[in-house]
């Protein structure tokens, strides 16, 4: 789907020469299924055609190995009510209703979700009553997630079903506590040992302040477990679900303290420090953060002069990520060439200055400007390292850069063990991924210098 502008500061970004290649995003139904799949007994219902099932392929078996949208079995996480144009000139909302009923009944079904595509859209339904009147009779969560595929990307989908769980979920009889804190807005891509340990990571640094961590939304739980937000004195907004974490706050009447991602050493020291201060818990930081860099400091001292000073990276990926890979290359004495976001520009707001006048910043190219934007900077600018999710692997040079496949989609690097990214535990794991890659590099261009 092709959706929104091109901004871009430096190479221009029109589309001159008639540029009518799709854009390199994935869409909001997309989103909408991540969510899904990080919440392990929901299942959504897409009211729209039965191809919207095979969208469940850009998250299982490519990026999360351990999915469970679809099974073998035949139960599959995500429905659709096989929508067909013959079918629009009538009243949807009988048949929505009894689907809706059905997948409610089911004994595996902790909650339902339903949302819909454009064409469905038209048909005028009453998608919150219907949500309303099924999770009534039946006695479990039903929560409507408005379809916005004509105006979002995968990112707008994973929030609205964030927004729609805050404004809309059961939190009656919650006791907020100051000591108690909820994260809202993490994005849980997928169930591997990325995310798994990240979430316990928080989770560890959280308890080091001598908080209370009673829900992390959203972390791989099951649907009933989201509750737990009630109880939070403190709902601490995270880039991937800001408008959630207002709504919550707002109904519960928690404390919001909004942080960035804590994604790489710099971004970290800055998340606790800002937890130190706005939650009285100063001296618990100071030692927490004492303790963190006495362990992660000493192993850097070979691989930033060796390996790292003077060397330009490069990125591709979400907005969110890109700020922290610029605070981990000048940690190391390196520097951000180039960013190339591949979100529309309304996610992107003030990353530009935030990444500084050295940065090169595309934001949501079409295909063949991204493909021509890589290969000028690889080649111009010696760039050494690409860290780049699948969308901007097999666009460069044969073995130019040395890459790093990171962030949303992943179709070719998993983690079945633990591996974090985030938080103290996760700084050392991914500079070490990008100083194997660029040392790879540098024999895979010899070898092909001296071969041929």
């Amino acid at each position: 789907m092709i959706l929104g502008s091109t901004a871009s500061r430096g190479l221009g970004a029109t589309t001159a020469g008639g540029d009518f290649t799709q854009r390199v995003t994935n869409t909001f139904m997309v989103g909408v299924y991540l969510a899904t799949n990080a919440l392990r007994d929901a299942i959504t219902l897409v009211e729209g055609p039965d191809c919207t099932h095979m969208k469940t392929q850009f998250v299982q078996g490519n990026h999360d190995w351990l999915s469970t949208l679809t099974s073998v079995s035949g139960h599959h996480r995500i429905a659709n009510t096989a929508l067909h144009p013959v079918h629009m000139t009538k009243s949807r909302e009988s048949a929505v209703r009894v689907t809706l009923s059905r997948i409610a009944e089911h004994p595996a079904t902790g909650g339902v979700l339903l949302t819909s595509m454009p064409m469905a859209n038209i048909t005028g339904a009453d998608y919150d009553r219907l949500c309303r009147e099924v999770a009534v009779e039946k006695g479990i969560e039903v929560i409507h997630v408005p379809g916005k595929s004509l105006s979002g990307d995968w990112m707008d989908g994973y929030a609205e079903v964030l927004t729609s769980l805050a404004r809309h979920l059961d939190l009656s009889g919650g006791t907020p506590d100051p000591r108690k804190v909820a994260i809202v807005g993490y994005l849980f891509d997928r169930n591997e040992g990325d995310h798994r340990a990240n979430v316990r990571e928080l989770r560890r640094i959280l308890k080091a302040l001598d908080l209370d961590p009673v829900s992390i939304w959203l972390e791989g739980q099951d649907f009933a477990e989201l509750a737990a937000v009630r109880d939070a004195g403190v709902i601490l907004s995270f880039p991937y679900g800001r408008k959630a974490a207002r709504s919550l706050a707002g109904r519960t009447g928690a404390r919001l303290v909004e942080c960035d991602l804590p994604f790489g050493l710099t971004a970290t020291e800055a998340f606790v420090r800002l937890l130190g201060r706005e939650l009285g818990r100063e001296s618990q930081a100071a030692a927490l953060l004492d303790r963190e860099l006495a362990d992660i400091v000493p192993p850097l001292e070979f691989v930033i002069p060796w390996i790292f000073q003077n060397r330009r990276l490069g990125y591709v990926g979400d907005p969110v990520l890109a700020r922290g890979l610029a605070q981990t290359a000048e940690l190391l004495g390196a520097s951000l060439d180039f960013a190339v976001i591949s979100n529309p520009k309304h996610h992107v707001r003030d990353l530009a200055a935030l990444l500084g006048p050295g940065t090169e910043l595309l934001v949501y190219p079409r295909m063949k400007q991204m493909i021509d934007f890589l290969r000028t900077r690889v080649v111009e600018r010696r760039v050494s390292l690409l860290v780049s999710t699948s969308s901007g692997l097999g666009m460069l040079p044969p073995g130019e850069p040395a890459t790093v496949e990171f962030g949303f989609p992943s179709f070719h690097n998993h983690a079945l063990g633990d591996r974090p990214f985030l938080g103290f535990r996760g700084v050392l794991p991914f500079i070490d991924s990008m100083a194997n890659a660029m040392r790879l590099g540098e024999v895979s261009h010899w070898a092909t210098r001296y071969w041929g």
